[in-house]
């Protein structure tokens, strides 16, 4: 499997740059109906990250990530899609940290479609396919089978509906987010409504995801009814997005009872609420709630941690309860900045994360991002992690 992706990857390379030359061999009609089928573009980002606790100790990690999207539109009907990731890291986190390699590394679906190429001491060079699909569109049908995004959320911060691609809001670094091994139908029975089937299949029962969703427009809000098998549970969904006057109103909730003593065990309940508004300049703010039924009540952020698995719909933070609020707007043309704030009550923690963004010029871009992370720790509320990343952006 690894030689096998490492030949593709090879390939690809090989026909971007085919497709950038005249080819002798094709007349110039077949030449434009070949540009014209296939797409392609992607960018290239150099990030420095420093990361410290105080200032008498920093560590410096650097990453250049550099991203490829293929798409041919073989007919009408017929897409097929590749898009993958190659990221060189290198610094002290690598050093220190001697699982580092196998988290980057791991590939949650059920083909490993990630390498490792190059793993030294301090240097790691990672290729990941996140997006390898074929899809078929007709009429009233849309199917798409293999590696792809399914995204069911509605909101900013948390979304418990988002069954298939639970993400983490703060790695902002990975703004198309993961994707799952699985099959798609779409059938869109009316222009405001449709029905939605998705199957992430497995070696085990206990490792799959099967569920559907029904969408549907009533009164200017747009809701979703989910419902399905769950890893080991039985879940169930429902969420919304409309206006209250001219405020955004979204919501999202889903409730996972265990199949095992269907009768003898609770449920969990995971939801979340947001109000956004856009003034008139152009500024936009949001606030959001959580809520986690199995989450953690009270203890402190070590703790907390410590009892923290896998991210998941089922799973999104270690807390019962937590706020968000952002707002984000351009100071002028090419100049951008904004705050997002999140609290966990339950177990004092604080996250800041502060931004920047100024365009250089067309397809250039540099980004200014923080994280401060405050929390009473051991048992008195302070500063203990920072994290500043200076990133620079070529988009082609």
């Amino acid at each position: 499997m690894k030689q096998i992706g490492s030949t593709l990857i090879f390939a690809l390379f090989c026909l971007t740059h085919l497709f950038g030359q005249e080819n002798d061999s094709l007349n110039m009609d077949q030449n434009e109906d070949i540009k014209e089928k296939f797409q392609f573009g992607g960018y290239i980002k150099y990030m420095n990250i420093n990361q410290f606790a105080s200032i008498d100790s920093i560590y410096t990690d650097n990453l250049i990530h550099n991203r490829l999207n293929f798409k041919y539109y073989a007919t009408p009907s017929w897409t097929l899609s590749l898009e993958l990731r190659n990221r060189l890291f290198w610094g002290e986190t690598q050093k220190l940290n001697p699982f580092f390699g196998s988290q980057i590394g791991h590939d949650n679906g059920e083909v490993d479609l990630s390498w490792n190429l190059i793993q030294k001491h301090s240097v790691l060079l990672n290729t990941t396919i996140d997006r390898a699909n074929i899809e078929f569109n007709k009429g009233k049908w849309n199917v798409r089978a293999g590696r792809q995004r399914i995204n069911w959320g509605i909101n900013m911060a948390w979304n418990p509906n988002d069954l298939f691609n639970a993400y983490n809001f703060v790695d902002f670094d990975y703004q198309e987010r993961p994707g799952t091994d699985a099959l798609r139908i779409q059938y869109f029975n009316k222009p405001m409504s449709q029905i939605e089937v998705a199957i992430k299949p497995a070696g085990h029962i206990d490792r799959s995801i099967m569920a559907a969703r029904y969408l549907f427009n009533k009164k200017g809000y747009d809701f979703q009814f989910i419902a399905g098998h769950y890893l080991n549970d039985i879940a169930a969904g429902f969420g919304w997005a409309g206006n209250i006057k001219k405020v955004g109103f979204k919501g999202e909730a889903s409730y996972f009872h265990p199949k095992d003593n269907f009768t003898d065990t609770s449920g969990v309940l995971v939801s979340s609420i947001s109000f956004d508004y856009t003034f008139d300049r152009g500024i936009y703010i949001n606030f959001s709630g959580f809520y986690n039924s199995n989450g953690s009540k009270s203890g402190n952020f070590t703790q907390a941690l410590s009892s923290y698995s896998t991210l998941s719909a089922k799973n999104l933070l270690p807390t019962q309860f937590a706020a968000f609020a952002n707002i984000g707007g351009a100071f002028t043309p090419i100049f951008s900045g904004g705050m997002s704030v999140m609290y966990l009550p339950d177990i004092q923690g604080l996250f800041l994360i502060p931004t920047l963004a100024y365009s250089i010029k067309e397809n250039w871009d540099l980004d200014l991002v923080s994280q401060l992370l405050f929390a009473e720790y051991p048992t008195t509320f302070t500063n203990v992690s920072n994290a500043i990343f200076i990133r620079l952006r070529w988009s082609f």
